[in-house]
């Protein structure tokens, strides 16, 4: 039926994508994964899932999968469901609630409950204890758990416990494995008269259904998954073809496809075609779709996660639910945005039945009642009698239909089940003392009072019932306190049950020691030993039993746990306490092997949540030990191990796992790996052996921090049997221990034991002759400590409370708890208060989730010169209330396994350096990743930077990227060579003009400066040497006078040059025109004032246009940072570019022949413009002004000074006249 439902889903996904109206143009997928009813596989697989790999699971030979990413379509078990969900989510079921409305209609109150030992039944007598009181008014008469074997001696207890009882109604919430177990024991004691319910697992069991059970089931009310109707699902099973590329040669078919095993053919057997018709072959169950009930379940989760996404898909960009309104992107889908969806899906199926979730993830839940007919042809027929269901609006609704149900009573009608009758009015509840509150009796009221009312009240079972243990061990729980288990999974089914009552439960211990016979031998000796001073110290400090040893980091849960305490730091700590040791040494690429049970899940969970946040860390794989010596699995693991390039592996088993994983590990000769240990494999001598050292020799573990106990030794030696005991049928511990030790039995023996040869024990045998030094060594306590710590805890928190002042105390009316009625949880409140400080010197109290402050002892494993090996102490780990944790290590005393002797490396990628960023490798791990170095103008300055920071606008990174430096600031300087040529030519052009000034003034007399107009030519040459110092205002760094000053300046200087050119030019064609006849007139206008005055009209209309441009937008020093990125062009703002414009469009009236070209190049863009980047636009402007100076001074006073220095002879009148004409 596994396979039907598997197929059911396929259909589901295949319907979706055929439907237009869902998931439009997006295609589902899906991986069917096997867990072959393992919890270790369903858990690796959550666990791989978990991780963020979605790698192969080996499930068995024929068994792989690949767990889906985004959505599990789960396990039929509770306790495989558990294990995943525990790694991905939680789960909650209705189941109780509907199966207690039963109850509650037919009025029995008083029921026995038989439950399963696992998750299952666990999580159903809990819901029971607390429900059924509130709901239905009713109590447990007994709460019994059903051993998965055959186990003659429980089960005839367990039957003799329902037959006693007079509870006529028997819930059994267990599989239908247990149902056969124990309904061999009904038939044999004939236990008839019965009412009988059954959960969901075992109400359809047509194997219970038999002809010879009926006269004790028949009339079984059960609650049975809600049927449902998938249209088109038989013919998609008769479509089903195999893959005929895949060989399933270890497969269990009755044939076998090509190749075929050796051998198969030969033995007669068939080989596959793919060609068989499933309708011929295969039995009328599978093809029978007619009370489809898990493949409804499945068919409903599949269009649930196809409803999510498709209501996701239509989420609207910009108004979507995640952060910053953004909206899920199919690509890049997270699993938990999925949650978000699901959380909101509502449809309804073709069958009619609404589809959505509250706020636990369940679905609104609807069982069907099914009722066992007995009919008269002795035949059997399960029939659908009501329903229970619970809506949004009306609640929990339950309908029957009473005329159809068989009742298997005489008559024909639903049994009474009830403790007591109702008090009727005039009477009162009078509880009976030490019964539940179901059992009561009724008073009638005295004299003068009445009650006017029916009362029946109830709570949850109060009975102090014995708990079998095992064969020879039987026990009552404390009222007050409970020293609890060693094993995390049995402290928390214990705890579960004793938190309803909230008995304190200080680090669970109750420990059952088997029968030690010659035969019998259970434990070993040493196995004994290292128990035995446990039960010894309860004896020695109270006869409260409290304890040590459960470290799971989930009995640190107060919801679920509220009674529970430990002296013990839980795995939470144990983890962080690792976590610890991987920061110090800088190891963050590491393995992580685990048991497949809480101890292991637990600290695997905490690993993925805290190993990134505190030490930066990830894991390289986490793999699952088998508890048995599977040589294939074992194999697997060891080849994932030495192919990893993690160095470092942390165990977190128990000495079990590691033997079978070494015994592999040293045929793989698997070494230079560093190992750490958690608590439960610390201390294990067994994996200390010489032929183990050179792989495991510098472990590094986390041991249970050791205490002294004085006086311990004394009074294990002064320990006494009694001698009245016979432990053949008992418990007696003393007894049981002495009979192994000593090899002997008390009187009586068993039969033939003296003539056998055995020895008669006499009592006086002397402990410190036979025992084995390690039961005496009270140098080393570990547990023992945490055992002595917790019974004197509840000494104090006793202590505490008898201190209580009257009216001053800590309960309702200001009350004081009373030593003789003592109630448990009044305990709890002193226990949770407790703080005072051992012999040892360590100081205990408890949080606020039972935990004691934590400390660990730090060991290393030595391998000694001789072959021996060593563990010794090498640090702490403990938690302050002040300073949090804290690792102390003495490094000197580490022994390291390597060549040289230092701590290994153990990472997947080298920390990036400052100046690099961390990318991401695509699809692996946080921790591997490249070093990318950071862009220009970005740095990282701390080691491994996720992202490098831009530096402010002003600075820029320097060579190494790892700190910002200030821009270099470039500007034209004197202090370069271009500056100082500039300079140069600059004043060596100046200088040019005062010699030609010079010259002129010492010649002045002669023609060709009389010719020339003097007095222009003075003006000219005074104006072009303005020009040449003009230019030194555009080199050394901008100020705001030189900005001011540089084009105004150069402006007005150049404007003078071509106006005494204008006005030389128009006296020469006056003059010219003078000499003309007619022309006399013309030089009127013409005279030296005439000069003058023009020359300062053009020239004053350039010094206004400089004057209003310098007023209204006045050019500025500028740091420029959009030339060059890595440096500050540092440069001056013209300020106003029209002002600037008409500057350079006044100087191009006055000579655009001279200027037109740099009047077009300064208004061109900068891709075209050579003169825009940086100084270099200074130097442009510079050369344009020295270029058109000396092109003004060579064609305009160098022929003259030619002819006065050079061809003097030239230099005169007539010369000059003649030439002129």
């Amino acid at each position: 039926m596994g396979f039907r439902r598997a197929q059911t889903m396929a259909f589901a996904v295949d319907e979706i994508n055929r439907n237009p109206n869902l998931l439009h143009n997006v295609t589902l997928g899906y991986s069917l994964y096997d867990n072959c009813i393992h919890v270790k596989l369903a858990l690796q697989a959550a666990l791989s899932l978990a991780n963020g790999q979605e790698k192969n699971v080996k499930l068995e030979r024929t068994c792989e999968g690949t767990p889906s990413v985004l959505g599990i379509v789960g396990d039929p078990s509770s306790t495989r469901s558990i294990a995943i969900s525990r790694v991905l989510g939680l789960y909650r079921v209705p189941l109780v609630r509907a199966m207690i409305q039963i109850l509650k209609h037919f009025g029995w109150t008083w029921a026995g409950l038989l439950i399963s030992d696992d998750d299952y039944g666990v999580h159903a007598a809990r819901s029971f204890q607390s429900d059924l009181g509130p709901i239905a008014g009713g109590c447990l008469a007994y709460t019994e758990i059903l051993p998965w074997t055959n186990d003659r001696t429980e089960l005839k207890r367990i039957v003799n416990v329902m037959r006693k009882s007079t509870a006529r109604v028997v819930i059994v919430f267990a599989h239908q494995s247990h149902m056969l177990n124990l309904m061999e024991e009904v038939i044999r004691q004939n236990v008839t008269g019965l009412q009988w319910m059954a959960s969901e697992a075992w109400t359809s069991a047509a194997v219970l259904q038999a002809p010879h059970l009926m006269p004790y089931l028949g009339g079984t009310l059960g609650i049975a998954i809600r049927r449902g109707e998938i249209p088109g699902l038989k013919n998609f099973l008769l479509q089903i073809r195999p893959d005929l590329k895949y060989n399933n040669s270890n497969g269990n078919n009755l044939c076998r496809f090509s190749p075929t095993p050796a051998g198969w053919i030969e033995d007669g057997g068939a080989l596959c075609t793919g060609q068989e018709v499933l309708e011929d072959e295969v039995a009328e169950e599978f093809l029978d779709v007619s009370d489809l009930r898990p493949e409804y379940n499945v068919y409903k989760a599949v269009y649930a996660l196809a409803h999510a996404l498709d209501d996701m898909l239509q989420c609207e960009p910009g108004r979507g639910p995640f952060s910053g309104d953004t909206c899920a992107q199919l690509q890049r889908l997270e699993p938990w945005q999925l949650v978000y969806y699901l959380e909101k899906v509502n449809f309804t199926t073709q069958f009619g039945d609404h589809v959505s979730f509250d706020e636990n993830g369940d679905a609104l839940p609807i069982y069907d009642i099914m009722n066992w007919s007995w009919l008269p042809d002795g035949s059997t027929e399960v029939q659908n009698v009501g329903e229970v269901k619970r809506s949004t609006v009306k609640g929990e609704e339950l309908t029957l239909d009473e005329e159809k149900i068989f009742w298997n009573f005489d008559p024909k009608k639903p049994p009474r089940s009830v403790c007591s009758d109702s008090c009727p009015p005039g009477t009162r509840v009078a509880r009976r003392k030490g019964q539940p509150e179901c059992c009561f009796d009724c008073v009638p009221c005295s004299g003068g009072k009445i009650s006017n009312a029916t009362t029946a009240l109830s709570l949850a079972n109060g009975q102090e019932k014995n708990v079998k243990l095992e064969r020879t061990c039987e026990g009552t729980p404390s009222v007050l306190g409970i020293v609890g288990d060693s094993s995390s999974t049995h402290t928390i089914t214990i705890s579960r049950i004793l938190g309803l009552y909230r008995v304190p439960l200080v680090s669970l211990l109750i420990m059952c020691i088997y029968q030690f016979t010659v035969t019998d031998n259970v434990l070993s000796l040493k196995q004994f030993s290292n128990y035995f001073p446990v039960f010894m110290m309860l004896r020695y400090d109270s006869f409260l039993q409290v304890s040590y040893f459960a470290t799971c980091s989930c009995l640190s849960d107060r919801q679920t746990f509220p009674s529970f305490f430990r002296t013990i730091p839980s795995d939470s700590f144990q983890v962080r306490a690792m976590i610890q040791i991987l920061k110090h040494f800088g190891w963050t690429w590491a393995g992580l092997l685990i048991s497949g049970d809480d101890y292991g899940v637990h600290a695997a969970r905490s690993f993925q949540s805290d190993l990134g946040p505190i030490a930066g860390g990830c894991l390289a794989y986490t793999e699952i030990l088998p508890w048995t010596n599977d040589r294939t699995e074992l194999k697997r693991i060891v080849n994932v191990m030495r192919k990893s390039t993690a160095r470092v592996v942390i165990v977190f088993a128990h000495q079990p796992h590691m033997l079978n994983l070494m015994e592999e590990v040293v045929r793989q000769n698997v070494t230079g790996l560093q190992w750490m240990a958690s608590e439960g494999g610390t201390s294990a001598a067994v994996l200390q052996a010489p032929h183990l050292m050179p792989y495991l020799g510098g472990t590094l573990g986390i041991a249970i921090r050791r205490g002294e106990i004085p006086g311990l030794k004394n009074f294990l030696l002064k320990i006494r049997p009694d001698l009245k005991y016979n432990n053949s049928n008992g418990n007696n511990l003393v007894n049981q221990f002495w009979e192994h030790t000593f090899q002997c039995r008390f009187s009586p023996t068993p039969a033939g034991w003296i003539e056998d040869g055995g020895a008669l024990c006499t009592g006086q045998e002397v402990l410190e002759d036979e025992v084995a030094e390690e039961f005496l060594d009270v140098s080393d306590l570990r547990p023992e400590y945490n055992v002595y710590k917790a019974v004197y805890a509840l000494a104090h928190a006793l202590d505490d409370m008898l201190q209580c002042e009257p009216g001053r105390g800590p309960f309702s009316g200001d009350t004081c708890a009373h030593l003789q009625r003592l109630e448990p949880w009044q305990l709890v409140h002193y226990l949770e208060n407790i703080n005072f400080t051992t012999s040892f010197g360590d100081q205990v109290s408890f949080d606020e989730n039972g935990d004691a402050l934590p400390i660990y002892d730090i060991m290393n494993w030595s391998w000694l010169p001789d072959g021996s090996s060593k563990v010794q102490n090498v640090g702490e780990v403990k938690r302050s209330t002040f300073k949090g944790e804290e690792l102390t290590l003495d490094e000197e005393k580490i022994f390291w396994n390597f060549h040289p002797k230092k701590p290994p490396r153990s990472v997947c990628s080298d920390s990036c350096p400052p100046g690099t960023r961390i990318a991401r490798r695509k699809g692996q791990p946080d921790c591997c990743f490249d070093c990318v170095p950071c862009s220009g103008g970005k740095i990282s300055n701390a080691t491994n930077s996720m992202e490098c920071i831009s530096c402010p606008e002003d600075f820029w990174s320097n060579i190494q990227n790892d700190h910002c430096v200030p821009k270099k600031t470039e500007f034209l300087s004197y202090h370069e060579p271009l500056g100082i040529c500039l300079t140069v030519t600059s004043v060596l052009g100046s200088f040019i003009c005062l010699v030609v000034l010079c010259i002129f003034v010492h010649y002045r007399s002669t023609p060709i400066v009389r010719a020339n107009n003097s007095e222009l030519s003075f003006q000219l040459l005074m104006s072009l040497k303005l020009c040449f110092l003009c230019s030194l205002l555009f080199i050394g760094p901008p100020r705001l006078w030189t900005c001011q000053l540089r084009h105004a300046a150069f402006g007005i200087s150049f404007v003078l040059c071509i106006s005494c050119i204008l006005v030389k030019t128009m006296v020469v064609l006056a003059v010219f025109r003078a000499s003309k006849p007619g022309g006399e007139a013309s030089m009127k206008w013409f005279g030296a004032a005439q000069q003058r005055g023009t020359v300062l009209v053009l020239t004053s209309v350039q010094a206004a246009i400089c004057t209003v441009w310098l007023v209204s937008a006045s050019p500025a020093p500028h740091k420029n940072t959009q030339y060059h990125s890595d440096k500050i062009v540092y440069e001056c703002a013209i300020g106003s570019t029209v002002g600037f414009g008409i500057l350079l469009g006044y100087i191009g009236l006055l000579a655009i022949l001279s200027f037109v070209l740099a009047f077009l190049a300064r208004n061109l863009p900068d891709s075209f413009n050579e003169a825009s980047p940086g100084k270099y636009a200074d130097a442009v402007e510079v050369f344009a002004i020295l270029a058109s100076s000396f092109g003004l001074l060579v064609a305009l006073f160098g022929p003259k000074c030619y002819i006065i220095l050079v061809r003097p002879e030239r230099n005169t009148k007539k010369a000059i006249m003649g030439r002129g004409a």
